[in-house]
Parts: C-alpha cells; structure tokens; sequence
C-alpha cells in the first residue's frame, strides 16, 4: 500500500463518522426482566401478548435493550424497552428474502414505559415459541452462553466497506484527496494490485460488529442497495456471530450477521412496524 494511501485510509476514518453504540456480550449472566439482554427472559406487560406470526405461530425472543442503560446518545429514546422477535420454526429464522421489511416472521416492538408485566415464572407457562417441525426443536442462532448481558460503550464509526454507501463515500473521499485522477471506479483506478486492493477493504472494517448505529455490515450484500430499501438508514440493532473459548457462542448460519434497520421516520415516529430485517453469512 502506497504512502499516499495510507495516509488516505486514516483520513478517511476520520471522516463522515456516524454515532455508535458498541455492545459488548457477557455470557450465563441472568438479568432483570427489565434489562437489556441476548436470549434472556424479556419484558412483557400484562397489556400485551407474546407477538406471533401471520399464522399464530409465536415468534421466538432475540434481544432487548433498556433505553435507560444506554450512554446518552442522539439514536435511541431516552426511556423505554426496544424488542426484537425472529422465527424460531425454520432455518430462515424469520427472513423474507423476497421482502426484507415483511412483519410476517419477525417484530421490532417499542415499550415507551415500563408497566406492571408478567413474572418469569408466568412467561416460562406462557412462552412456546414455534419449533421446526422436521428438526423437532427451536432453529436459533444462540448456541452456547445464554442468556448474555449486555455492555455499551459510546464510539463513533466510519463507512464500513459492505454498506450500499460505501463505495460512493469512498470515491468522492478520494477524488478530493488525489486530485490528479478521478476515482470513478474507487482506489481500482489507482493501479492498486488486488491483493492491496484487499488489505485497503481488510484495514477499513471492524472486528466486531454487535452495535447500534453506525453502519451496516454484511457478509454478502447490503439488500438497501435497491432501491426499495435504500430509505432505511438508521441501524437499530446489529448480533453479530460470536465464538466462546470451546465453541460458538452465536452463529447465524455459516458465521453471518443479523441486522435491523429503520427509516428516519420510523425512528422518529418509535414505529418500526415493517422496519427491515435480514441476516446474511459466508
């Protein structure tokens, strides 16, 4: 990699940074009901009911996270429980491939306040999420170490190379750094030999990818790169695979990524009815 990169790259990641909420996974840590958590037991108010599918199938419980516990930021409300329920019934686990924003198998639900909910002993009667009927057992993602507890840390992230607006930050980033050529086809233009080509987009991603805010990461495609979706900016909630000392904590298929994001207006209006889900691996 040539000086000139090099010095392009770290101003790069200086540059159009958004906020970020990393979390960090603590395994077998039972939390309130209340708390934010991974596979845990969750909050339900004796108002509501275990969210289902079209076909009344209960959805299986993913994660929440407490608004309160948060560091103050400008991505989430102040107060309230964020959910987030998938189909346990198959090996989609509640993906639509054909629309990613489908509510069919899966919920993102906002608790503005916490009221009088059920126990845990009421929700272990209550809580029968549907099984795979060939595999006779809940298809998850969680493996090992649940329930998780969950740490927050205040940062910032800069465009992570598999986000739809990757390429196109990238490039004019680039141009208004090298002038003598322009980059329409990105640092390629540049003589960059693939192998360097690859140590740029390997020096430009993250080790871990558990967060919210910030942007997307995907091991296949960012599915907002049509146009249908490419109003769905704001990243709610990111679970990436996660390895214990023995074996995997979390794994979304092949060590892939699951992935929530919303409009701005959703965010606004703490309406993520139809918000887009997807998860994606190698």
């Amino acid at each position: 990699m040539t000086e000139k990169i090099k010095k392009f790259i770290e101003e790069f990641k200086k540059l159009e940074n958004r906020e970020t909420i990393k979390i960090n996974l603590i395994s077998e840590t039972k939390t309130p009901l209340t708390s934010s958590n991974v596979a845990g037991w969750f909050y339900l108010p004796k108002t509501s009911t275990i969210p289902t599918t079209s076909k009344g199938e209960q959805l299986m419980y993913l994660a929440q996270i407490n608004c309160e516990e948060l560091p103050e930021n400008s991505i989430y409300p102040s107060k309230g429980i964020m959910q987030f329920w998938i189909f346990g019934g198959d090996y989609n686990l509640g993906n639509d491939y054909t629309k990613p924003t489908s509510d069919s198998k899966k919920r993102v639900i906002y608790y503005p306040e916490i009221e009088e909910h059920f126990t845990e002993v009421e929700l272990s009667e209550m809580y029968k999420p549907e099984e795979d009927k060939k595999e006779g057992e809940l298809i998850t993602p969680i493996n090992d170490g649940a329930p998780f507890a969950m740490s927050f840390e205040k940062t910032s992230q800069w465009p992570l190379p598999n986000d739809f607006r990757f390429e196109e930050i990238f490039n004019e980033k680039l141009n208004e750094h090298i002038e003598e050529t322009k980059a329409e086809e990105g640092f390629e233009s540049y003589d960059i030999g693939e192998e360097e080509s690859y140590d740029i987009i390997e020096d430009l991603d993250i080790p871990n990818h558990t967060q919210i805010g910030g942007y997307g990461h995907f091991t296949q495609e960012d599915p907002r790169m049509y146009d249908d979706f490419e109003d769905y900016t704001e990243l709610l909630f990111q679970l990436d695979s996660e390895f214990g000392t023995d074996d995997y904590y979390i794994l979304w298929g092949d060590c892939g990524v699951g992935n929530f994001f919303a409009t701005k207006e959703q965010l606004r209006n703490l309406d993520f009815a139809e918000c887009l889900y997807s998860w994606d691996c190698c």
